[in-house]
């Protein structure tokens, strides 16, 4: 099932199919996170490539998506900190002002739900002080 949706966002170029994937992967993080669990690295890798599109209704899902998945899997989403983080600081400073509330707010999801020394090392590490 995750390799079903991760192939809907990475083949389908219309916005609102997108969108419709990345609920998808927002629903499965709810319900049956497990599913995601086993492919965790290809579905963040796939988020966060949405994170940068150049829509800014797809970047706002991606990463509201990842918020979801860090409040879902917690620690689980660990091995993903830094790429997201570098990614989610990009979007703070470089997009219209709904999508750097998303991506600072994820951050904060991002904070509060990993392991505190896992997230400070990401967020040191890009540059914040």
């Amino acid at each position: 099932a995750a390799a079903l949706v991760e192939r809907k966002i990475n083949l389908l170029p219309f916005r609102e199919l997108k969108e419709k994937g990345l609920f998808s992967i927002q629903h499965l993080a709810g319900s049956h996170s497990e599913v995601l669990l086993c492919r965790l690295r290809e579905v963040c890798l796939a988020l966060t490539s949405e994170v940068t599109n150049l829509r800014s209704k797809v970047s706002y899902s991606a990463i509201v998506t990842l918020g979801e998945l860090f409040v879902t899997l917690k620690k689980d989403m660990d091995s993903e900190v830094d790429e997201v983080a570098r990614v989610l600081l990009q979007m703070v400073s470089n997009s219209p002002e709904f999508v750097q509330k998303a991506a600072s707010q994820t951050l904060g999801i991002m904070v509060e739900n990993v392991t505190p020394a896992r997230a400070m090392t990401a967020l040191m590490d890009m540059g914040v002080k």
